[in-house]
């Protein structure tokens, strides 16, 4: 447990020793180039456009599932292609395409200096993951950043959430916080054991939240931080 130093001399207690943060839609809005990427991929493989609604629902889930679910009767080779158009694409433009939201450096920043450990817990790929985080200037203030493999054979939220609690070193899963916007977070936070908020800038919706029984419904950063310091 984390004492915090009071105005006054005395101590605070925080509420959380370790906050996980999912990527897209939580840390930065990545749309315009998951957009951008998701299109082009499919207009090189001459399939049927989506609609922009069709698109929103790739952030979030693995996007190997998000190709499944638009084509079915694509195997699982033509899918793989598809997410290598993408990639190619997402390294030369989408990963330069993100805005960080509002309050997210202040936040990491207040967690740092309370000694709170940060983690990125995310179902994008390990590589465009790690490297949007250092070009948008915020890598160090994560302890870990854990993302999925190029095949997506670790993309299980609940997998990436409890190897990012691993690499905090923090062992009492009632004193972890898993922020994140849709209910794959919730899920993968609950079946780690951990609590979660679920934020409302995002991709997801409150309704979404209530049916996957989030913790907490947040909307904005200084909200998470009132919850966790």
């Amino acid at each position: 447990m984390i004492e915090l130093s009071g105005m006054n001399g005395g101590l605070i207690m925080s509420n959380f020793d370790a906050v996980l943060f999912d990527f897209d839609g939580t840390v930065a809005d990545t749309g315009e180039g998951v957009f951008l990427c998701v299109r082009h991929a499919i207009e090189v493989h001459g399939l049927k456009q989506p609609s922009d609604e069709e698109i929103r629902k790739f952030i979030g889930p693995p996007m190997i599932v998000s190709y499944h679910t638009l084509y079915p009767q694509l195997s699982d080779d033509e899918v793989r292609s598809l997410m290598q158009s993408y990639r190619e694409k997402y390294a030369e433009v989408g990963l330069y395409k993100y805005k960080l939201y509002d309050g997210i450096t202040e936040l990491l920043r207040k967690l740092n200096e309370a000694g709170i450990k940060t983690a990125v817990a995310s179902s994008k790929p390990q590589e465009a993951l790690t490297n949007i985080i250092k070009v948008s200037g915020i890598d160090k203030y994560f302890d870990c950043i854990v993302g999925a493999d190029r095949n997506y054979t670790d993309s299980d939220k609940a997998t990436i959430v409890e190897e990012a609690i691993r690499r905090t070193g923090v062992t009492d899963r009632s004193r972890v916080l898993m922020v994140g916007d849709r209910k794959y977070d919730i899920v993968g936070a609950h079946k780690a054991g951990v609590a979660c908020a679920a934020v409302l800038f995002g991709y997801g919706s409150r309704e979404e939240f209530d049916e996957y029984k989030a913790d907490y419904i947040v909307e904005s950063f200084k909200e998470v931080e009132n919850i966790v310091i």
